[in-house]
């Protein structure tokens, strides 16, 4: 076990919030994170303080954060096994008895000089149960934090290739409207190039934080991460892997998270067991970083009505209603539609929040309000408005995936990314997706006229993720 194992280990058996550590040693939650998973190495002065904080040997964890650095910059090379018997027998030939005992034990500096110390890069990282062939450190110089500085006002997307946490240490701070992704497929997909190596659920997870600590970085602080997330089976259970990243990200992060959205797909995977529901649905997560952040709930209840993908009322289902109504005359249907669209366009102008249609049946007393009885009676219906503090959209949203047009898998619908980033993304702001695959969240941003980021770890998706934007896109409105 190496330091940056060690180190977590620790930290779970304590009961310890990343947070707190982090503020102990002079660190942003995100850099504590790296530590953790050895993408960052601290000071020695602040491994020290670590380990009052641990309750653990300081001596010991020292040692541990040497041999992690040893392995770092040997452990990967193909001469790391000749250069590692060089080193055991240069160190067995020191003589431990001529030195002194401020050699051998490292030296306590004092709280505040441990906690100004800056942290060093890394070259190689001996990240757990991650390809270390693939994990390269991210640049953290925030000198040279300039990716969107890069954008400019051109709302092409702009691609990147690479793993999601190091492409994004290259993103200024507090500087992306709305972050929406839907997070890699542990275990459920395969492809030719994968960001995702781990081995557990943990480790997964533990990853997966990596990224939104990153996120909360590079986050405004009136903007929003929506994170889609599927869960996944170990053998006969389900592992609840939407929930467990969730809860870390408020306890360990700050997160505050506004709403689990039910995601609908009104179809099932094939599954041919016979002991469990077929599901149906994902999890959609909105995280913000403060109480104060950005929404516009007009633009979320317009789309929601056109688009027909949430709990809101909508005018085609009443005009269908209406057109199959067989108690009202052809004259009540005629009025009953038009009083549907002239409450329609009070939606869409943001005068109401929704409304309820009522129609005249084979029962005398139709509702138990006897005003909405005696209007039914005469005229066959009633519109009931109910005002826009009273009918916020519904969090289950209805959305059939899409399918791609190449290798026969499933894509995100366009739909699930446009209504967070109508409802959360100001005018010239600036999308990113983190895991963007083949762009739909890229080119969603693009159509609707925001600037985006996208960054994904294969090549040949984000080549198609370019080819769906350079085409031409019909417009959303």
């Amino acid at each position: 076990m190496l330091f940056s194992e060690k180190i977590r280990l620790l930290r779970r058996e304590r009961g310890l919030m990343q947070r707190k550590l982090a503020q102990a040693v002079g660190v942003d939650v995100p850099m504590y994170c790296r530590f953790e998973h050895g993408e960052r190495r601290p000071k020695r002065a602040q491994v020290v303080k670590l380990a009052r904080l641990l309750q653990t040997d300081a001596d010991e964890l020292v040692a541990l954060w040497l041999a992690e650095e040893a392995m770092n910059a040997i452990g990967h090379d193909k001469m790391s096994n000749r250069a590692a018997i060089l080193l055991r027998d240069t160190l067995d030939g020191i003589d431990t008895a001529k030195l002194s005992e401020s050699d051998k034990k490292p030296a306590a500096m004092p709280i505040e000089e441990a906690t100004s110390a800056e942290t060093t890069p890394v070259v190689a990282v001996a990240m757990p149960a991650i390809d270390p062939a693939i994990v390269k450190a991210p640049e953290c110089d925030p000198a040279l934090r300039t990716l969107v500085k890069t954008l400019g006002s051109n709302t092409m997307p702009q691609y990147h290739c690479g793993e999601a946490a190091k492409v994004m240490a290259q993103i200024e701070d507090k500087s992306i409207d709305c972050i929406v992704t839907t997070l890699p497929y542990w275990h459920l997909r395969k492809y030719r190039i994968d960001s995702i190596k781990a081995k557990d659920e943990n480790t997964f997870i533990d990853e997966m934080l990596c990224t939104t600590a990153e996120a909360y970085r590079v986050l405004k602080d009136e903007g929003s991460l929506w994170i889609n997330m599927a869960d996944a089976y170990n053998e006969t259970s389900m592992q609840a892997l939407p929930w467990r990243l969730a809860i870390k990200m408020m306890d360990l992060q700050g997160w505050m998270l506004r709403n689990d959205i039910i995601w609908n797909k009104q179809q099932g995977t094939i599954d041919g067991m016979q002991n469990h529901a077929r599901n149906e649905h994902e999890y959609m997560f909105h995280f913000v970083k403060s109480a104060k952040y950005y929404y516009d709930d007009i633009k979320l209840r317009k789309h929601m009505t056109e688009d027909k993908t949430g709990s809101i009322s909508t005018g085609e289902r009443y005009r269908r209603s209406v057109q199959n109504a067989a108690h009202l005359t052809m004259s009540e249907r005629n009025n009953a539609i038009n009083a549907i669209r002239a409450a329609q366009r009070k939606v869409d102008n943001g005068e109401i929040g929704s409304f309820r249609l009522y129609l005249r049946t084979e029962n005398e007393h139709s509702t138990s309000d006897p005003g909405i009885n005696k209007t039914l009676k005469m005229q066959g219906y009633y519109i009931q408005e109910q005002p826009r503090s009273m009918s916020m959209p519904g969090d289950v949203w209805n959305i059939t995936p899409e399918r791609g047009e190449t290798d026969r898998y499933i894509i995100a619908p366009q739909r699930l990314y446009l209504l967070p980033i109508v409802a959360t993304c100001p005018a010239g702001g600036i999308v990113l997706d983190p895991y963007c695959g083949t762009g739909t969240a890229c080119k969603v941003a693009h159509d609707l006229g925001y600037r985006s980021i996208g960054i994904d770890v294969n090549d040949d998706r984000l080549r198609r993720a370019r080819g769906r934007v350079e085409q031409k896109s019909l417009s959303l409105f």
